[in-house]
């Protein structure tokens, strides 16, 4: 899957993500961020499914030379967008679960677990892969 961004409307200040091959949303970006809108100089990016630790940027620094951070996140094509899904804020305002707290799931990965998925994807070696 490969994902395109489209500008939705540059007075709101909403981008689209969009699955390439099957044209459907899968994620959103807007600013300013938080549930009201009331972070200003912030995005906030809906629809991933993981988000990997930070990194030092290689691109951005401050006028000292010291590295902005990076983050990368996971999208995958089984996001839509659900204007009618009824969320249980009294159960966790934080994950916004459904039927149950999900919290345990909002967390970063490090890279040694995209690392070893990899390579358990490609060899042949998963008893070795600690």
């Amino acid at each position: 899957m490969n994902i395109r961004f489209e500008i939705l409307d540059e007075l709101k200040q909403e981008v689209l993500i969009l699955d390439v091959a099957g044209g459907e949303v899968i994620g959103k970006i807007f600013t300013p961020s938080g549930t009201n809108k009331d972070i200003p100089n912030a995005i906030q990016v809906c629809g991933f499914d993981e988000a990997f630790s930070l990194w030092g940027c290689g691109v951005f620094c401050d006028e000292k030379g010291n590295p902005k951070k990076d983050i990368q996140l996971l999208f995958n094509k089984n996001s839509r967008m659900d204007k009618y899904h009824k969320v249980n804020l009294d159960l966790c305002g934080r994950c916004l679960g459904k039927d149950k707290c999900n919290c345990e799931d909002l967390r970063l990965k490090e890279l040694k677990e995209i690392i070893v998925g990899k390579i358990e994807n490609k060899c042949n070696f998963k008893g070795l892969v600690k």
